[in-house]
């Protein structure tokens, strides 16, 4: 006659497992999905959920497919799809606890930071203007000697250039975009690298057939699909190749390589304090736009 004695790796059972515990999204742009695995580790017993609590500001959406209450049989797991919506507060500090009775442990931080695509796109009668600006603190010595310190790892891009809108749909979501959100932070595409898509990309999709040849895409980095002002999707990088690039997130949209859909990629920018919009007539508009960016 023996008893059970717990050896390597027995502390994975008897317990909730929620994968992942923290979810951070980055910088988010467009509705981001992403799963969640529930696990029931307990051998020899179910247990039931009885719900699903979401707290913080942010907007978390998880979808449960399932019902409630729902019973996990033992060692029975099950998948939630997570939901970042594209309008939310500018801050993103979620928490959702997956509720079983006497079970803690059972929750998922997810955080992040929204921005807004400035997705009008350039007037290409006038150029883009790029600038690099570095930080370097010069130290003298009484003996006119100089010692430089680098305080910035990589330069900080500026870019300006002309955008034209030319019907009031068009003007109105210009004016959406400076009045709802100059303050924050924007999604600043880099009109001179875009690319067209080499091939359909379907909803959820996370690699894409675009060429990345000598063109600013970077792992980690942003990039968006774009058609046009209105229609457009925004997504983080997880890597790439000369002629492809993998996501960190599903698409939501279906994409077609028809000529019109074109990889843009992304920085972060703002504008400055003060702008000015020049309305030529009663449904146009003409602005300089002056953005000081970061890299990704």
């Amino acid at each position: 006659v023996g008893s059970l004695a717990l050896m390597f790796g027995g502390e994975l059972f008897e317990k909730i497992i929620v994968t992942p515990r923290s979810k951070d999204l980055g910088f988010v742009l467009s509705t981001v999905l992403f799963d969640v695995d529930v696990w029931n580790t307990f051998r020899n017993a179910s247990q039931e959920m009885t719900a699903i609590d979401i707290t913080g500001s942010g907007g978390l959406i998880v979808t449960n497919p399932f019902g409630l209450p729902l019973s996990f049989a033992a060692v029975q797991s099950r998948t939630f799809e997570g939901q970042m919506p594209q309008a939310g507060d500018p801050q993103i500090l979620n928490t959702a606890v997956f509720v079983f009775t006497g079970i803690s442990g059972t929750d998922l931080d997810v955080e992040g930071t929204r921005l807004v695509v400035f997705s009008p796109d350039a007037d290409w009668t006038e150029p883009i203007r790029e600038r690099s600006q570095y930080l370097t603190l010069i130290l003298e010595a009484h003996s006119q000697k100089e010692q430089r310190a680098q305080l910035r790892l990589t330069p900080r891009p500026a870019l300006a250039y002309r955008v034209l809108t030319l019907t009031r749909k068009d003007t109105a979501v210009l004016d959406a975009l400076l009045w709802g959100w100059q303050s924050r932070i924007y999604g600043v595409p880099m009109w001179m690298d875009a690319q067209p898509l080499l091939a359909d990309a379907p909803p959820a999709s996370t690699v894409l057939q675009v060429s990345t040849s000598f063109r600013r895409f970077q792992a980690g980095g942003l990039m968006m699909f774009w058609r046009d002002m209105h229609t457009f999707e925004a997504l983080q990088i997880q890597s790439l190749l000369s002629g492809s690039i993998t996501l960190a997130s599903r698409t939501t949209q279906n994409w077609l390589a028809d000529g019109r859909t074109y990889v843009v990629p992304l920085l972060i920018g703002r504008l400055p304090s003060e702008i000015t919009m020049r309305r030529p007539n009663n449904q146009s508009a003409e602005l300089d736009a002056q953005f000081l960016c970061e890299v990704v």
